[in-house]
């Protein structure tokens, strides 16, 4: 697949999360419940997601991954745990969009970490998925849409010759 890629400031953004440690096999698990309570959570406050949901990956190995799905919402909430409310910091990120099932996604991690590199920049945070759609909405896994987001260097950095 041919990925465009862009470069976006994301604005600071007040989210409702769940974040959790887990095996591979656990996320799917952990995405449905989390996003469960969190829009729970949301209802019962009569607070609307301001945009679709997202994860963010502050570790992913083939051990163990460090997750958080998060609701963005326009206001801060109150939440008792596991569900936190924080405001992420404004960020750069490079950008794509996936269409296709999440097994495939490795496929525009490559394409966003190829672009970082030719274009001098350096991976500045951990990296988010936004599901544009997804499970629960009547659509294929081959229409799936996931925007990757990697937070980068504002600048570009000077290469070595």
């Amino acid at each position: 697949m041919d990925y465009e890629i862009s470069v976006r400031d994301v604005p600071s953004q007040w989210i409702v999360s769940v974040r959790r440690q887990m095996t591979v096999p656990e996320l799917p698990a952990f995405f449905g419940e989390a996003y469960g309570r969190i829009f729970t959570r949301l209802a019962d406050l009569d607070v609307e997601a301001v945009a679709p949901p997202f994860a963010i990956y502050h570790q992913f190995g083939p051990g163990e991954v460090d997750a958080e799905a998060g609701v963005p919402v326009g206001r801060r909430v109150s939440a008792t745990a596991p569900l936190k409310v924080r405001k992420l910091a404004a960020t750069t990120v490079a950008r794509t969009v996936h269409v296709g099932p999440y097994e495939e996604l490795g496929q525009a991690y490559e394409a966003l970490t190829d672009w970082i590199a030719d274009h001098g920049r350096q991976a500045a945070g951990p990296v988010r998925e936004r599901y544009l759609n997804g499970p629960g909405e009547d659509v294929p896994p081959t229409a799936y849409m996931t925007e990757i987001e990697m937070p980068i260097s504002p600048a570009p950095v000077a290469l070595p010759v």
